[in-house]
């Protein structure tokens, strides 16, 4: 399955990348804004920016644009179901 070349260009996914200044929630490295400014497509899957659930959704979590923030998608898996809801 291809990945787009850049990220959804949405209202929530703009406030999200203003409030966090393009940086991941988790590590607080930057993130790519989109795929051409890195140098390969198997470092744009990791640093992707994705959307996170701060209390993941297995544990309750909810939908709503409170509950998200934007993380690398690495960082984002190896978060997987943990966080403030364990």
């Amino acid at each position: 399955m291809s990945q787009s070349h850049a990220p959804p260009d949405t209202p929530l996914f703009k406030a999200l990348w203003e409030a966090q200044a393009g940086c991941c929630a988790l590590c607080g490295e930057a993130m790519p804004r989109q795929r051409f400014e890195v140098a390969h497509a198997s470092i744009w899957r990791k640093r992707r920016p994705s959307f996170d659930h701060i209390i993941p959704r297995a544990k309750g979590g909810a939908d709503i644009a409170e509950n998200l923030q934007l993380a690398h998608a690495d960082c984002n898996r190896r978060k997987g179901a943990s966080g403030p809801g364990a």
